[in-house]
């Protein structure tokens, strides 16, 4: 099964709503889009402080934490975005897509559900959850989510990616990178969330689970060294790249992340990560 994680990507959020004119939210999405992760979140933290129930901000910030490797920060900022809008399926898709990067793969599939079931035609949302099923040995079930994403994508080249990376179609010589695995906007309540193929986002999953409104800690340590932040970063973007369908480009970075990272958990996770992207479908 070579499918990892979502279209967590990385789909863009669904933008509904007007422009913002948060001085703070703008800033943030200025140094993201520079990638400038850790002034990006100073400035989410303000523009949050300035309106507290910014569903953009909580967003943007949830985007940024993926960025910076705190996954369970992350995803407390989409439990609030969406004690915000309720009704949003683009932020129960990008919650989705960090519960897959933190391992919690159960409630994962329920989001991707969740965002399915609020917009039928959620292509990304089908094709994460088929990936999670692939993940948990649902083949059959993962399969039937991903011809259904197929058929919904009107993007033909994020119809292609979702083919090659749901192993459809042999992957060409040389892959184009995929859209990022997340973009702060201004526009709407929520920022965009990655595409299928993580463009598309999917990930593995256990026994069916119940989303605690707060998910729990982290077992992992916050890196202590520049190299571990390194390597968790191209760790993130392994995922982003596998779920666009670039799988050569997934395990290059997740190779060098291996090589990089001093947590002997963290690399434990990362060769776990690695044998799933190298086992055939």
């Amino acid at each position: 099964m070579r499918k990892t994680l979502t279209m967590l990507v990385l789909g863009c959020v669904a933008a509904a709503g007007c422009a913002t004119t948060n001085a703070p939210l703008d800033r943030g999405i200025a140094h993201y889009r520079a990638g400038q992760y850790f002034f990006a979140a100073d400035d989410f933290n303000d523009a949050i402080r300035q309106n507290p129930n910014s569903v953009a901000a909580y967003v943007n910030r949830g985007i940024t934490r993926v960025r910076l490797g705190e996954l369970n920060a992350a995803i407390e900022d989409y439990n609030r975005a969406i004690q915000l809008a309720p009704g949003d399926p683009e932020i129960y898709f990008a919650r989705g897509n960090a519960l897959v990067a933190a391992g919690q793969y159960g409630p994962a599939v329920e989001d991707f559900t969740r965002a399915v079931e609020l917009s039928p035609q959620f292509a990304k949302a089908w094709f994460n959850r088929g990936t999670a099923r692939s993940m948990s040995g649902q083949s059959d079930a993962a399969m039937k989510d991903w011809l259904h994403a197929v058929d919904a994508e009107t993007d033909p080249w994020a119809r292609a990616a979702m083919r090659r990376s749901a192993g459809l179609e042999a992957a060409p010589a040389v892959t184009a990178a995929g859209p990022p695995a997340g973009r702060p906007t201004t526009v709407g309540t929520v920022a965009p969330a990655p595409p299928p193929g993580m463009g598309s986002n999917a990930v593995p999953l256990p026994p069916k689970a119940t989303l605690a409104a707060t998910p729990p800690p982290s077992p992992a340590a916050a890196p202590t060294s520049a190299r571990a932040i390194d390597a968790r970063a191209l760790a993130t973007r392994a995922i982003s790249r596998e779920l666009d369908g670039d799988h050569d480009g997934a395990l290059a970075d997740l190779r060098t992340a291996l090589s990089m990272e001093p947590d002997p958990a963290r690399r434990e996770n990362l060769q776990g990560l690695l044998r799933l992207l190298e086992s055939p479908r």
